[in-house]
């Protein structure tokens, strides 16, 4: 099972989507991450309790034309990034 970090904050600004560090009410600028709209959709699907690299590829696929193989070995690509930068555990 995947989940965030705590106090991570996912954001939209305009066309742009960030992860933030929010707590207390202020945003920590010194680590934003920047998403592009598939990220975001897999970032929210966590928050939600969607947490398994299986279910998350099956989200995926539901959405967009790929095939489960193509959409599990990107979405273990994106955890274990997201993984290396502690947004995730």
């Amino acid at each position: 099972m995947v989940k965030t970090k705590p106090g991570l904050k996912l954001r939209k600004i305009g066309s742009q989507y960030m992860i933030a560090d929010a707590c207390d009410g202020n945003v920590n600028m010194s680590s934003v991450y920047s998403l592009n709209q598939t990220a975001a959709q897999l970032w929210t699907q966590i928050e939600e309790g969607n947490s398994t690299p299986e279910g998350l590829a099956d989200y995926l696929c539901e959405i967009y034309e790929t095939n489960k193989d193509t959409a599990l070995h990107d979405v273990e690509r994106q955890l274990a990034e997201w993984k290396s930068y502690g947004l995730i555990c």
